[in-house]
């Protein structure tokens, strides 16, 4: 019971930390992947995906697996999805308000670290990461975890203490599904039709 109110009690912080973290500005460097994979193995044992190519990462990132939500009941849902084009959608899901796309443009990665730059219809600050690494615990051979450089990484070391491995999964976004070049096509129509809401975020 005393976890499970820490585990809902940190999520709630968590979602507190990351509203604020976009009314900043997200282009802060962040420092270079090598030292932010010490950082976190300092607190969790992960390592490095192996073979960690353009085609292996492409797919849809939950910050709501399966694994995390049998511990808290989530507050809303953020998936990232890297299309085998080079282009990303930051999608964002709640109750209030529906479901946007928050971000969009093009990724590239540059050995371990993913970046992602937002296209000319992005006029607002939509407050993502724009960099992320790329991990797996070795008890998960299968799984690759997206972590915000920046602001995720920082949360992370403030807040790991004796429970990092719900930690890294609250922070991070685990590749549920790949996306094929044919299904992208018909994914990315359905995405802007139902979330592409740009009046939302200019009204801000």
């Amino acid at each position: 019971m005393r976890r499970t109110l820490r585990s809902v009690c940190a999520l709630a912080l968590f979602v507190c930390n990351v509203l604020l973290g976009q009314q900043q500005s997200s282009e802060v460097r962040p420092p270079d992947a090598e030292r932010s994979l010490a950082r976190l193995r300092s607190k969790i044992d992960v390592e490095r995906p192996p073979d960690l190519t353009t085609n292996a990462i492409v797919g849809r990132y939950s910050d709501t697996p399966d694994e995390l939500r049998r511990r808290v009941v989530p507050m809303g849902r953020k998936d990232l999805y890297l299309f085998p084009d080079g282009s990303y959608f930051y999608y964002f899901s709640s109750d209030i308000p529906p479901a946007t796309i928050r971000d969009k443009g093009a990724w590239v990665l540059s050995g371990d670290e993913l970046t992602l730059k937002s296209d000319s219809d992005i006029t607002w600050n939509p407050g993502v990461e724009r960099r992320y690494l790329f991990v797996r615990r070795p008890s998960h051979p299968q799984e690759i975890l997206a972590i915000g450089i920046d602001r995720d990484l920082r949360y992370f070391e403030e807040n790991a203490k004796d429970d990092p491995e719900f930690m890294l999964l609250l922070v991070s976004k685990a590749r549920v599904n790949g996306i094929s070049a044919k299904e992208s096509i018909e994914l990315k129509k359905k995405l802007m039709r139902e979330a592409w809401r740009p009046e939302f975020y200019r009204s801000q």
